[in-house]
């Protein structure tokens, strides 16, 4: 499939004091010539490699941003190819990016740090501290309950009307465009909203016995935080994780701010279209608000990896990054994840565990990948909802280029 778009790499980041430049650009180029083609039921076809801007084509994606991390410390960051598909707006390591449900990593580690302040506690039940709206009680909250664990674990048994919903289906009516702020409120959403096909959020299994994703355990955790905060979710984020970790290209707000939006890519559905007003607005911010760079994101991944190996100063203390990447719930029939921690997949390796976390919505794609006890990890990011394996392919090469575990 061909586009007019290029895929020439735009910029690239500070290189690593142990690399040479000139090392650090041979592998660049391994990589971006380094991609295992993937078939539609998303199995790899070793023996077939292709060129990222052969691949960005065939989707198409008009934009891909990706950084690499390799022994604590960013490699490397480079964009390719347009902000907008058919326009001249080159891709750069510092074009924003919707990370989708990446954003429930970053959400959960703030949250996690009210935890060890005494302010929350991981497991009484929320509706003793919620306020405005509480988790509906019924036979399966006889003797289990909804706990913050089991909100950041997806164990919570919720099901909600947020969260299965596909790019191939019509974007729901609370979502906004461009500079429009969204209107309804966490509340609203969760009591659900019958002219939207939005249905109201309740438990439909028991507490902590099996893993189910719903947008609605991050909503919750939004309202709990603000509750007992008295502030913004978003405020948060930026003063817990974004302001204190330099995340200076990256924002919870919706609409972005002004100085980020002239530095956002904008997002293109299935279809190639661009999405109206260049980006798409949730009423929520916790699950999937955040827009950012691969760079600003492998900062908080250099961050949680240290902690967890044992380093003071960071977001989180030692004990609870080791926490937060510990299983807290099996994640059966899924060949990329054993298990999920306190925001973050998890698979056992080799070398330790490897954590992940994807994002989609309507117009972008995007994922986490990293080994904290090995130091190495990635970050890609597009504007096209139609690259959702590209970002596989991707890492498929990075991995090999890199020497990431293959088990």
């Amino acid at each position: 499939m061909s586009t007019k778009y290029s895929a020439k790499a735009n910029e690239q980041s500070e290189q690593p004091s142990l690399s040479t430049p000139d090392f650090v650009d041979e592998r660049i180029a391994q990589v971006e010539n380094g991609l295992v083609r993937m078939d539609a039921n998303a199995q790899p076809q070793w023996g077939s490699v292709s060129t990222l801007a052969e691949r960005m084509a065939y989707y198409p994606a008009p934009g891909v941003s990706i950084a690499v991390i390799d022994d604590y410390e960013l490699a490397w960051a480079k964009g390719y190819g347009m902000r907008v598909a058919g326009k001249d707006e080159a891709v750069t390591a510092q074009t924003l990016f919707h990370a989708g449900s990446v954003a429930k990593s970053l959400s959960a580690a703030a949250t996690l740090t009210l935890v060890e302040q005494g302010l929350l506690n991981l497991d009484e039940d929320v509706n003793n501290r919620l306020v405005s709206w509480r988790v509906p009680e019924n036979e399966f909250t006889k003797e289990e309950k909804v706990t913050l664990r089991r909100l950041l674990s997806h164990s919570g048994g919720l099901k909600d009307g947020l969260t299965e919903r596909g790019p191939d289906d019509p974007m729901p009516a609370y979502i906004t465009f461009g500079d429009e702020v969204p209107e309804l409120t966490l509340q609203q959403l969760l009591e659900g909203l019958p002219e939207d096909s939005i249905e109201p959020t309740r438990v439909v299994n028991v507490p902590g016995t099996s893993y189910r994703c719903a947008n609605a355990d991050y909503a919750i955790l939004e309202l709990l935080v603000e509750e007992r905060l008295g502030q913004p979710f978003e405020d948060l984020m930026q003063a817990t994780v974004l302001d204190r970790l330099g995340m200076s290209f990256s924002s919870y707000q919706q609409p972005l701010p002004q100085n980020l939006r002239l530095l956002s890519a904008s997002e293109h559905t299935l279809d190639g279209k661009v999405v109206l007003g260049g980006r798409a607005n949730f009423p929520f911010h916790a699950a999937g608000s955040l827009w950012t760079t691969p760079g600003d994101l492998a900062l908080f991944m250099i961050d949680l990896m240290k902690a967890y190996q044992g380093e003071t100063g960071h977001v989180l203390s030692p004990e609870m990054a080791q926490q937060m990447l510990t299983p807290q719930i099996e994640i059966v029939d899924s060949h990329l994840s054993d298990a999920y921690g306190l925001g973050a997949e998890l698979q056992s390796t080799s070398q330790g565990p490897k954590v992940w976390h994807a994002g989609g919505t309507w117009g972008s794609n995007s994922i986490i990948w990293f080994y904290p006890q090995i130091g190495k990890g990635a970050v890609v990011m597009t504007n096209s909802a139609s690259a959702s394996l590209l970002r596989f392919e991707i890492l498929l090469s990075i991995a090999s280029v890199y020497g990431w575990p293959m088990d």
